[in-house]
């Protein structure tokens, strides 16, 4: 065999390899409500505006256009609900995703299972809530 054989064979095993990692890679086709496919939901780091835990389970997300999202974890976040300041891994993409994970104070992790449009935090989360008196 000859070196000139040698790179092509090289070259297109590379291709070929490249090839399925970026197939492998794209993002998973999705339907709507009507069968057409979109775009799966995401909000660029960017554009985030709030989020509010809900509890350990998930996260609620206030995208640029005021729009929520719900992200739920794969299993629970433990010290979550107690934190006022986390990071968001997003990756390359810089899109929070169901790719995404949650990065506590500390190292702590959490990978996201689902992300969705959602209606936002219910309203009437704190009606159990009684107000007290600040002590000095």
């Amino acid at each position: 065999m000859t070196s000139k054989t040698v790179w092509i064979a090289g070259g297109l095993i590379l291709a070929i390899g490249v090839l399925g990692y970026l197939s492998y890679q794209q993002t998973p086709a999705v339907k709507d409500a009507a069968g057409t496919f979109v775009a799966p939901p995401f909000v660029h780091r960017t554009d985030m505006r709030d989020w509010l835990a809900d509890g350990e389970r998930g996260i609620w997300i206030q995208g640029g256009n005021s729009a929520w999202f719900y992200a739920r974890f794969s299993g629970a976040c433990h010290g979550f609900n107690s934190t006022n300041s986390l990071e968001f891994d997003t990756g390359s993409s810089d899109h929070i995703d169901r790719k995404s994970s949650v990065v506590l104070p500390g190292g702590a992790r959490c990978e996201m299972q689902t992300f969705a449009p959602s209606a936002g935090p219910p309203k009437n989360r704190n009606a159990d809530v009684l107000p007290q008196p600040q002590q000095q």
